[in-house]
């Protein structure tokens, strides 16, 4: 089981993960978050989480879950981004964000090794980040 922590500023949620992320724990998350009409953008730290326990059938039901969390149009022009440190962890992403664009989820997704970059993508860099 995975911790799971979130941290809003703005219209950006950051989730952290640490440990084996489930695929009922990412739904909650969603459903918990994305609905609200507050959150825009999300980053997922997954530098100390893993997506490994979750099968691509898992994937296709999470993208569900996202999409419905949309479908009245929160997130709007929002954006997704996974951060994994990993080869394997990074791959694992993108069959999930493929499977997510494929089915029809209304936001852009990206992957990046590293929160500033994943920050630097989705346009709100810190003043810190900046100065890097």
């Amino acid at each position: 089981m995975a911790k799971i922590t979130t941290a809003i500023k703005d219209d950006l949620l950051t989730i952290t993960v640490i440990g084996n992320l489930t695929a009922i724990d990412l739904i909650d998350v969603i459903n918990a978050y994305y609905t609200s009409g507050k959150i825009i953008d999300v980053i997922w730290d997954l530098t100390d989480g893993s997506l490994q326990s979750i099968t691509s059938d898992e994937f296709k039901t999470i993208a569900q879950a996202a999409k419905m969390a949309t479908l009245a149009g929160t997130r709007k022009d929002g954006k997704t981004v996974f951060v994994g440190n990993t080869t394997s962890e990074y791959n694992m992403i993108r069959l999930y964000t493929v499977i997510a664009e494929i089915s029809g989820v209304p936001v852009e997704y990206n992957v990046f090794r590293t929160i500033e970059d994943a920050k630097c993508w989705i346009g709100k860099n810190t003043l810190e980040a900046q100065q890097l």
